[in-house]
């Protein structure tokens, strides 16, 4: 692997090529490896406050709302999630902001530089590159989402200055296991002793909160130590005395309150109208987010039953106003796409179902199968990619009917790109 790498003065895509095929396994868990290249190249002595964030669902719309109530308050912010939707440069933001490509490049060149023989794989790169670029950046705050469980998850390196959970539902059982409790026990793994953990989750399994009393970390509990409510146009939040009102915004209120308790552990919170002002402002890209008007369209990522479960609840609401909902679904081939479809199938009034021509991506005729193991008196229209399906789908619409087309980011990359071009 000597031959063909880029250099600083080669281009992002160039880069971003070479990294997808410099090791043979997309994904290959453990901290040693990615740890030993962090030391090499200096990025484990940061002057940042780490916030670690881990989760099934969520960790996007918890760290968004994090950024923008530290960005309101003056402090600087880094951010890194993934995946992207259309860019990579979406997966690392300062202040709010993506970067230019050279940032990531330079980031690249130095990990290359100063690997040596160790191989890192696409999101091992990635992780140390937000790394990098932030320590560049001496941000004051670094938000940092767990790609995948959390023990033995890339970014699980650092030393946070709180961990975060947000949900905890089955999801990539061939890693972290097929119960709650073992997809727990390996998300409770960003815990650090006597370091805050905010568990958001409602039903916490007992081997998170049991490895967190086991290692002495200063556990914070939704349902027991932090509350909230949701009403109609609002929601309602208490930590300790603090009791407040605030406008129900576009993300989950589970995860605005888990938030909001996180910057009130870390005293970090800001005045109650900066909180107001950021929740009414709040939205996230992916997340029941509206891309038309007439007739009205939607996407969302939700990709297992968790979120499918807080998608049909979004739904609900138009439902009740009079919408028929139109969906149109593409999965990728690893997801519980009978678990997903079971969800929505009570609220979702006509169905289309399409392929996904990408990586991991599933075709029609499982799609298909998926739902008709589901159910067998739905339905459906079958298209081989979401464009031929929004072509078909979308002329024929009136001003009662919702569209929501979801399944994964690639299902809402593509439905994005349909209406860019």
């Amino acid at each position: 692997m000597t031959q063909n790498i880029p250099s600083q003065s080669s281009s992002l895509d160039d880069w971003l090529c070479y990294l997808e095929r410099v090791h043979p396994a997309n994904i290959a868990m453990g901290l040693e490896r990615v740890a030993t290249v962090a030391q090499q190249v200096g990025l484990l002595n940061t002057s940042s406050k780490i916030l670690l964030i881990g989760g099934t669902n969520g960790k996007g719309t918890t760290a968004r709302c994090l950024e923008t109530l530290l960005l309101a308050q003056g402090y600087s912010v880094g951010t890194y999630a993934s995946p992207h939707l259309i860019h990579y440069n979406e997966r690392v933001r300062i202040n709010g902001k993506e970067l230019a490509d050279q940032y990531h490049v330079d980031a690249f060149n130095l990990l290359e530089q100063g690997r040596g023989e160790t191989p890192l794989t696409y999101f091992e790169y990635g992780t140390l590159g937000a790394l990098a670029i932030f320590k560049r950046h001496a941000v004051d705050f670094v938000l940092l989402e767990v790609g995948l469980g959390g023990r033995f998850d890339a970014t699980n390196i650092v030393t946070p200055y709180a961990s975060v959970i947000t949900t905890i539902d089955l999801d990539h059982k061939e890693y972290l296991g097929d119960t709650r409790e073992l997809v727990a026990y390996d998300k409770a793994g960003i815990f650090r002793e006597n370091t805050p953990a905010i568990i958001g989750e409602l039903n916490t399994p007992h081997t998170m909160t049991d490895y967190a009393n086991e290692i002495n970390a200063n556990m914070y509990l939704s349902g027991t130590d932090f509350l909230f409510s949701e009403q109609t146009e609002s929601f309602t939040w208490q930590y300790l005395d603090n009791l407040m009102t605030l406008p129900k915004p576009a993300i989950p209120c589970q995860n605005a309150a888990t938030a909001l308790t996180t910057l009130s552990v870390l005293g970090l919170l800001p005045e109650t109208n900066i909180i107001k002002d950021c929740l009414a402002s709040l939205q996230v890209e992916g997340r029941f987010e509206q891309l038309q008007q007439h007739p009205l369209l939607f996407t969302d990522v939700a990709h297992n039953p968790e979120s499918a479960r807080y998608l049909a609840h979004k739904l609900t609401a138009y439902k009740d106003k009079g919408f028929k909902i139109h969906a149109l679904a593409a999965m990728l081939a690893d997801k519980d796409k009978q678990g997903v479809l079971a969800q929505l199938t009570d609220v979702v009034d006509v169905w289309s179902l399409a392929g996904l021509d990408c990586f991991r991506g599933d075709t029609l005729e499982n799609m298909k199968s998926a739902m008709d193991a589901v159910s067998n008196n739905k339905a459906h229209q079958g298209y081989t990619t979401v464009a031929d399906a929004l072509d078909a789908i979308l002329p024929v619409q009136d001003d009662k009917t919702l569209v929501i087309v979801f399944g994964s980011f690639f299902t809402v990359a593509a439905a994005i790109n349909y209406f860019k071009k």
